[in-house]
């Protein structure tokens, strides 16, 4: 399908049918987390992943894409890192988040991205 020096594409073992032509690309080295992967193996990963962006709307009549990844996710199936990108349809009913999440209030949003801040700010160092 499409392999770069160190990225290789394949699709997806289950395929949504409201979704045809979902990929993932995955990195040839075994990496099991996006944080350890060399910064040049993550520039040519999403690389591969916006080709495959721009290329699944022609390929499959999509109107455009979702892309999502896991890293040491509980339940998740591939322990290595990989991207799926998924063609997009109007009406498909596609739904990665949780249907159960409510809008979350400012002030925890804020305490939320203040955690987030400070775990990057200690990892900056």
């Amino acid at each position: 399908m499409l392999r770069t020096g160190s990225v290789f594409v394949i699709p997806t073992l289950r395929q949504r049918p409201a979704n045809p032509g979902q990929v993932i690309a995955l990195p040839a080295a075994h990496v099991t987390a996006l944080h350890r992967a060399e910064p040049g193996l993550l520039a040519d990963l999403f690389g591969v992943v916006a080709r495959l962006t721009e290329a699944a709307p022609a390929a499959f009549g999509a109107a455009g894409t979702t892309m999502f990844g896991n890293t040491d996710a509980p339940g998740q199936e591939l322990p290595h890192v990989h991207v799926h990108v998924v063609p997009r349809f109007p009406g498909d009913g596609f739904a990665v988040p949780d249907p159960a999440a409510q809008p979350a209030p400012h002030a925890q949003r804020a305490e939320l991205a203040a955690r987030l801040r400070q775990a990057l700010a200690e990892r900056k160092n």
